[in-house]
């Protein structure tokens, strides 16, 4: 009986201790559907821009909802591989640009008075009504997850059972030409579109010049006064694609659709789940998760990266991938969001291109180096031209010596999220030869220091220069990355060497140059000559003697706001951020939400550039956790105006999870989960004594706000000061600034 008592004893005092800290680990969020309903895109109208227009995806395939005209609805159909593939000697710009290949139009009987859409996040879906002088059209499109294909139904009301639908197939062509004037000598659009019908699928096959082709097809099945339109688009460089196109309509048909859709549905669900958000801000929450959903519509592993438009075509002089800050942006968000295998196309794009990457730089490099110009293909094919001296025949783009580097930093880190060894494996040898680039070209000045030639700060107004800071701060930072990977190899000592007696970093009595030869003096919406602040961090805000530099380099970059763009705002806002001036930073969010972004969220200059928004749901991040120099900061940028935040599972660097919970202005617990038994130095942000509970106890505390705790891989432990904190759960917060579901069309 005794032993039974004690028994009984210790089962009552593990379950308090599992009690009171199970709110941290085993109390998720659960209440996904109405949490993201308030987040969803509600139209009062859609209008006959691209950028008012809804939107889905897959992660290839995709669709874009807005009016062609006052009375006919254009369903735009895009696939991010759809591209040329020519081998002429001609910019990638137009022999492998993204092709346009056609929309739907959707034409009521009547006459419209009335359409309204929304975009339901929870179950990654369109839906919207058409009302007309005959009667109502009751709309859905579904890109599934699954599978290539694309669901648009239909219910009608009145005379608008047999409303119009057409295919309209564009030109194949590269829309570069529709805006600049270098168009190559004997560049012609692919042949004409051949459309035909096949046992009651409609297809549209667009053959290549290079080979191969791509084909829309689609299906109507009705009944009463429904239809279903099934539709899917099939692409190959080297073969027909008409038969297996038609095979998946007609393998799709033949299953049962609200099965297809319930798996279309647990996609998202589980993908939604892996990390959680909440704010206070109604425009800025629901602006995240907006992000959230387009990073899942637009990439998938297995496919390929996010260009600068996504799977939603519109014409645009940027119809291929950007290397020198728009594909490092655009990838930026993902890590923290712990959706690392959404990037897996990425750093898949770089191991495949290796071959190129080597080709890219001149001969006479070959044997060591690798390089990446500014703007190709996903083949990496864009040639470099720097050399010890300036060759003076070399385009600016190709002295923009450092795009490479900077592509190999978002490598580094799905790296350092995941310290999957393997990705640290493949990422060293081409680090390696992109770094032995910058050791072939350096030169030893007079006094003393290495230094580097004329390379080109993009995209600044003549900013060829010696010593260019953007260059500078990517060597340096591979200089060291290489040695945390292997101190020990035989260039090691070279990459010491560099670090102890390369150059200091030009600056002036404005903050930091564009390089030794040029000064910044104009406006400029890149912020590449402060690399080494951000994202970089080899200059920061823990280095005392560095802060006046850092604010003054801010303020004397955005002193010239003439060619500012939206990305010089998120920029702004994340070394605003690392500064631990939250308010400043979400000033800099506002300017961008309220000058730049469009009603659906995305991003125009001239044409699509996707890494914008992408960028400032990173800065949004920033403001909640940020792990730069091996140090977790939780809440380091927290406007004054947001007294409760809830965030749950970010990840940082070191492959941390992380759960926290502010309320009332102040910390009130902090979950930690390491995924790879990495030491954990945090700054929790919670005043006064701080309390730890979890598998390991043993707080080591180093100063100024700052703990060592040694978590072995897959435990867990819960920061905190007082006990009936625990007790708050990880939920979303009640708006105190606007209103839910803000973004969309509104009739304002």
């Amino acid at each position: 009986m005794k032993m039974i008592k004690i028994k009984n004893i210790a089962v009552v005092i593990i379950s308090s201790f599992l009690i009171q800290i199970g709110f941290a680990q085993t109390k998720h969020f659960t209440n996904w559907q109405p949490f993201l309903s308030r987040n969803d895109m509600v139209f009062d109208t859609l209008t006959t821009r691209w950028e008012d227009g809804i939107f889905t995806g897959n992660g290839l395939l995709g669709t874009i909802l807005y009016m062609k005209n006052s009375n006919t609805l254009r369903l735009e159909i895009g696939r991010t591989d759809v591209v040329d593939h020519r081998t002429d000697a001609i910019s990638p710009l137009y022999g492998k640009a993204r092709l346009p290949i056609g929309h739907f139009e959707l034409k009521p009987n009547g006459k419209v008075f009335k359409n309204t859409a929304r975009l339901d996040l929870w179950n990654a879906e369109a839906t919207g009504e058409i009302i007309t002088d005959k009667g109502t059209i009751k709309w859905r499109t579904i890109t599934l997850s699954q599978t290539n294909v694309i669901i648009f139904q239909t219910t009608t009301t009145g005379e608008e059972k047999n409303f119009s639908w057409q295919w309209k197939p564009e030109v194949s062509i590269s829309s570069r030409a529709r805006f600049s004037k270098d168009i190559p000598a004997g560049y012609k659009a692919n042949p004409s579109c051949i459309i035909k019908n096949d046992k009651d699928i409609d297809y549209c096959r667009q053959p290549m010049l290079a080979g191969g082709d791509y084909t829309t097809a689609w299906k109507i099945v009705a009944h009463e006064n429904e239809k279903t339109f099934y539709i899917s688009l099939g692409y190959s460089q080297t073969n027909t694609t008409v038969a297996e196109t038609l095979q998946l309509i007609n393998k799709t048909v033949n299953k049962n659709l609200p099965t297809l859709i319930a798996a279309h549905r647990k996609w998202w669900h589980n993908y939604y789940s892996q990390s959680f958000v909440s704010i206070p801000d109604a425009r800025i929450e629901s602006f995240y998760w907006i992000q959230q959903y387009k990073l899942a519509s637009a990439t998938r592993e297995g496919n390929p990266p996010i260009d600068l438009m996504g799977p939603w075509f519109r014409y645009t002089p940027w119809p291929a991938y950007w290397f020198n800050l728009n594909l490092e942006l655009t990838y930026s968000p993902l890590f923290t969001a712990n959706r690392l295998f959404l990037s897996k196309g990425f750093v898949k794009m770089i191991d495949d291109a290796k071959g190129n990457l080597i080709k890219n730089v001149p001969p006479q490099y070959q044997y060591n180096a690798a390089a990446l110009g500014r703007a190709g293909g996903k083949d990496m094919v864009v040639s470099i031209k720097v050399f010890p001296v300036l060759d003076a025949a070399a385009k600016p783009n190709e002295l923009e010596l450092g795009d490479l580097t900077w592509c190999l930093y978002y490598y580094w880190m799905q790296y350092r999220y995941s310290m999957d060894e393997s990705i640290k494996a493949r990422l060293f040898p081409i680090l390696k030869r992109s770094i032995n680039y910058y050791l072939d070209v350096m030169y030893k000045g007079d006094d003393g220091k290495w230094h580097l030639p004329y390379t080109y700060s993009p995209e600044y107004p003549n900013g060829i220069t010696r010593d260019c800071n953007y260059d500078l701060s990517l060597f340096r930072w591979g200089c060291e990355t290489l040695l945390k990977i292997n101190p020990k190899d035989s260039l090691a000592e070279k990459w010491r060497s560099v670090l102890k007696n390369l150059t200091d970093f030009p600056t002036d009595s404005t903050g930091f140059r564009i390089g030794r030869d040029l000064a910044f003096s104009q406006s400029h919406r890149h912020f590449s000559h402060l690399l080494m602040i951000y994202p970089l961090h080899i200059v920061n805000w823990d280095q005392p003697e560095s802060r006046r530099l850092i604010k003054k380099s801010l303020l004397h970059w955005h002193n010239f706001p003439g060619a500012l763009q939206g990305y010089s705002f998120t920029g702004g806002a994340s070394i605003y951020e690392t500064m631990g001036d939250g308010d400043n930073a979400l000033n800099y969010l506002n300017q961008l939400l309220d000058r730049f972004v469009k009603p659906n969220t995305m991003y125009v200059e001239s044409g699509p550039v996707i890494e914008t928004p992408l960028a400032a749901a990173t800065s949004i991040q920033e403001l909640l956790i940020q792990s730069w120099g091996n140090k977790i900061r939780i809440f380091p940028a927290i406007p004054d105006s947001w007294k409760d935040v809830s965030f749950e599972n970010l990840r940082t660097e070191g492959a941390f999870l992380i759960t926290a919970v502010r309320k009332d202005g102040e910390t009130k617990w902090v979950s930690i989960k390491s995924l790879a038994g990495e030491p954990c130095f945090i700054h929790p942000n919670i005043t006064g004594a701080i309390k730890i509970k979890g598998s390991n106890e043993k707080l080591i505390d180093k100063g100024d706000g700052n703990y060592l705790i040694d978590i072995k891989k897959g435990e867990d432990v819960v920061l905190y000061k007082n006990e009936k904190d625990l007790k708050i759960k990880v939920d979303k917060v009640k708006y105190t600034i606007g209103k839910e579901n803000y973004w969309g069309k509104k009739n304002r």
